[in-house]
């Protein structure tokens, strides 16, 4: 695992504890993420939930995001995923969480934070889309302008959003389908 673009480009991170038991995102497909996304990253405000070690997150920042909340709930790969923020000398522009990322999202709601892209990656085959974008939406943490990105099993049937917030494009790579949402009203 590594960041693959920006300031700490080719800096490795460490992966999570067990991770034949995890899927890191390859690099192919966070490259093909991130160019789906890369007019939206400098400056933006992020939200990584189910971080795991960072991956995202850190890339995100890596290549412009001004900051970025990391969430992830497991203690052993929270420490790693602080590890990392402090390997790439990012303490100045994140914040990581150690709760279940559902939760992050009720207690962000209350700090009424907003964000311009939330990550959404958490393990597959799980079903675990649906509620988290439902819960972005109650608690207002999108962006108007602000898109969601998540990855799943390209098995998994692909989430078409909740009426409010929809599937904008997704794109299968192999085994991983990668989805990005927008508020419905947002011109194309």
């Amino acid at each position: 695992m590594r960041i693959i673009a920006g300031l700490a480009r080719g800096r490795k991170l460490l992966p999570p504890e067990g991770v034949e038991t995890t899927r890191p995102t390859l690099d192919r497909v966070k490259e093909a993420m991130f160019s789906m996304i890369q007019n939206r990253l400098y400056d933006a405000s992020a939200l990584d939930v189910f971080a795991g070690t960072g991956s995202l997150g850190l890339e995100a920042v890596s290549r412009g995001v001004k900051n970025c909340i990391l969430v992830d709930r497991s203690p052993s790969t929270f420490e790693r995923l602080k590890i990392n923020v402090e390997t790439l000398n990012f303490e100045g522009q994140c914040r990581c969480i150690n709760m279940d990322s559902y939760e992050a999202l009720k207690h962000l709601e209350k700090e009424k934070a907003k964000f311009d892209i939330i990550f959404v990656d958490p393990p597959y085959l799980k079903n675990m889309i649906p509620p988290a974008v439902e819960l972005i939406h109650i608690g207002g943490l999108l962006d108007k302008d602000g898109i969601i990105m998540t990855k799943i099993d390209s098995s998994e049937e692909i989430y078409e959003g909740n009426g409010s917030i929809v599937l904008k494009r997704f794109k299968k790579y192999g085994n991983t389908t990668v989805c990005l949402y927008h508020y419905k009203d947002i011109a194309e």
